[in-house]
C-alpha cells in the first residue's frame, strides 16, 4: 500500500485519493518524529547545547535519557 501511494503521488498523470495521501502523511509524521527523538538523544549523549537553559523538548524526552 505505502508503495502505491507513493508511485500515485509522484506520478503527474495518476492522482491520489484521500486514503494514499493519508497513508502517506501518517508516515511522514511518524519518520519526523522518530527523527526528532533520535535527534535529541545523540544531543543529549554527546553533551550539546544548543541554547542556555534546558530545550524545550527538555521536560518530555529526558525520562528517556534518565531510563527512569
Amino acid at each position: 500500500m505505502h508503495a502505491s501511494a507513493a508511485s500515485k503521488t509522484l506520478r503527474q498523470f495518476s492522482p491520489a485519493n484521500w486514503l494514499d495521501a493519508l497513508a502517506l502523511t501518517v508516515l511522514a509524521l511518524a519518520a519526523a518524529t522518530t527523527a526528532v527523538v533520535v535527534l535529541y538523544l545523540v544531543k543529549s549523549a554527546l553533551g550539546i547545547n544548543l541554547m542556555p537553559g534546558p530545550s524545550p523538548l527538555h521536560d518530555l524526552f529526558f525520562p528517556l535519557v534518565r531510563g527512569y
